[in-house]
C-alpha cells in the first residue's frame, strides 16, 4: 500500500481507497483503472479467447443464440453460465439442451466451453446423439459468438 497525494485537497490518500476520505474526490488509480475496462468485446483468433468484461459475454452469448431462433433458458452473469434448448434435432424430437461455460482466465480474458446432450421427453423413449450433434450446437454457437465478436 503506498500513499499518495489527491489531486483536489492535496492530502495523502492510500493507493487501494476509492476516494479521498477528507474531500470525496475519486483516487487517480481507480480513474485509470475503470476507463480501461473493456466496452466491447473481441476475439482472439489466436490464442482462441474472448476479451471484454463476463456482462459483455453474456450478452454476446444471448445474441448468438437468438440469431439460430433457439430458446435461451438461462443467463447468470455472477458464475458466467448460459443455457439454452434448440428446436427438434436428428436425434431428438424435444430437441438439444445446451451450455456454455464463461471462465475468466485473466483480467477481462475468457474462456467459452460448451456442452449439450439430447432431451427425451412426451412419448420417446429413446434419444440418440447422431454423430455429436448435441455437442456440436453448443460448438456452432460458440463459433457464432466468435464471428459477432469480429464484426
Amino acid at each position: 500500500m503506498a500513499l499518495i497525494k489527491c489531486s483536489e485537497c492535496g492530502r495523502e490518500v492510500s493507493d487501494k481507497a476509492l476516494s479521498c476520505p477528507s474531500c470525496g474526490a475519486p483516487v487517480a488509480n481507480k480513474i485509470i483503472l475503470e476507463s480501461d475496462t473493456p466496452t466491447s468485446v473481441k476475439y482472439n483468433s489466436e490464442a482462441d479467447n474472448f476479451s471484454g468484461t463476463m456482462n459483455l459475454l453474456v450478452k454476446l452469448a444471448m445474441r448468438a443464440i437468438q440469431e439460430h431462433g433457439w430458446t435461451l433458458e438461462n443467463a447468470n452473469e455472477n458464475i458466467g453460465l448460459i443455457t439454452f434448448k434448440t428446436g427438434i434435432s436428428w436425434g431428438s424430437w424435444s430437441g438439444v439442451s445446451c451450455s456454455l461455460n464463461i471462465t475468466e482466465v485473466s483480467p477481462y480474458t475468457f474462456l467459452i466451453t460448451g456442452t449439450g446432450k439430447q432431451n427425451i421427453s412426451g412419448g420417446q423413449l429413446l434419444a440418440i446423439n447422431i454423430g455429436n450433434e448435441a455437442q456440436s450446437k453448443a460448438r456452432k454457437a460458440i463459433e457464432t459468438m466468435k464471428k459477432l465478436a469480429k464484426n
